[in-house]
């Protein structure tokens, strides 16, 4: 239940990290901060919390980056450079605005699971279908291809987390013939 809105402030971490540098006001600077951390650990709360489920296997039947959908989710980034750095409360009001009707499409639409903070961490999302023809994103550290076969746990119904980075030996790749 959590999941989408903790998801959401993750992937944002970084733009408020740029707002921080950007604004000059204490209060918007200690706020921006402060959210920048909290998305942080936000997504570190909630691949430990992934990481505790059991995964399933999984053959990949297709696989392509997210990286197209990542590029369009970028362009919310550009408030940083649209902000003054001495906003008056009209303007904090507006900026507030803007990130809610953000955070309310990004919730309630697919693209929770492009997430710039992953990218910045070393993860990649991939857009996969398995051979039970499950489509959903599958977050990653590795190359995969169609064919390769990979422990992943559900996230949510369209978002795996590929175990083998969360088991850290190889462990949890799956090898056939």
């Amino acid at each position: 239940m959590l999941g989408r809105p903790l998801l959401f402030l993750s992937s944002y971490a970084p733009l408020f990290g740029l707002l921080a540098i950007r604004f000059e006001q204490r209060w918007l600077w200690i706020s921006c901060v402060v959210l920048a951390a909290l998305g942080v650990a936000s997504l570190w709360l909630l691949l430990r919390l992934n990481a505790r489920q059991s995964p399933g296997p999984h053959q990949l039947a297709s696989v392509k980056e997210a990286g197209g959908e990542a590029a369009a989710y970028l362009a919310t980034y550009l408030l940083p450079l649209l902000t003054v750095a001495t906003p008056t409360p009209r303007d904090v009001i507006a900026y507030i605005g803007f990130l809610l009707v953000v955070a309310v499409i990004n919730i309630r639409s697919a693209v929770a699971q492009v997430n710039p903070l992953l990218y910045l961490l070393g993860y990649r999302v991939l857009s996969v279908t398995d051979d039970h023809r499950l489509s959903a994103y599958l977050i990653t550290r590795r190359s995969l291809s169609a064919g390769d076969y990979v422990l992943a746990t559900r996230f949510r119904d369209d978002v795996l987390v590929d175990s083998h980075q969360l088991a850290g030996d190889g462990s949890a790749t799956l090898k056939y013939g």
